[in-house]
């Protein structure tokens, strides 16, 4: 698999997909998913987009924020069409190349506590830092450190 990095012009494609990506997510924790809260002008302007295509068609998107400490994952998301397909773990394995290639030891990512990706996330050697209880969701930030790459069932 290769990403493409996104261009400011892929913007409205990459909100198009990220609402259909995250209305699974918010049918499972009732509440808005947070990626739809964004302005995509900001997060093209202050982090990395990158596109999953496979035979022309976007299978994925994965949006990461180079932070001093960390490379933070703040959006993984992969089309309805190819749930369960591996596609998740390949963007997730890239971002940990990304990490080391930049110099970064660790991934951090915040997640409802209701996402079904939760569980996907430990699997993927995630840890939980604490949470925090927001009006209508209770938000899970976790971290891995990218020396711990190892084979994991997604």
């Amino acid at each position: 698999m290769d990403l493409r990095r996104a261009s400011i012009e892929d913007r409205s494609r990459v909100e198009l997909f990220q609402r259909a990506a995250y209305a699974r997510t918010e049918a499972a924790v009732g509440a808005r998913a947070i990626p739809l809260e964004w302005d995509y002008g900001l997060i093209f302007e202050q982090c990395e987009v990158w596109l999953d295509e496979r035979d022309g068609v976007l299978a994925g998107v994965l949006i990461l924020r180079v932070l001093e400490d960390e490379l933070f994952l703040e959006s993984i998301a992969t089309a309805p069409d190819f749930a369960g397909t591996g596609c998740g773990r390949q963007m997730l394995e890239a971002t940990f190349r990304r990490a080391a290639e930049i110099g970064l030891n660790r991934v951090g990512l915040i997640t409802n506590s209701r996402n079904p990706a939760l569980a996907w996330y430990g699997r993927m050697g995630f840890s939980v830092i604490h949470e925090e209880v927001e009006e209508n969701r209770r938000i899970v930030h976790m971290t891995r450190p990218v020396s711990t790459l190892r084979a994991s069932q997604g």
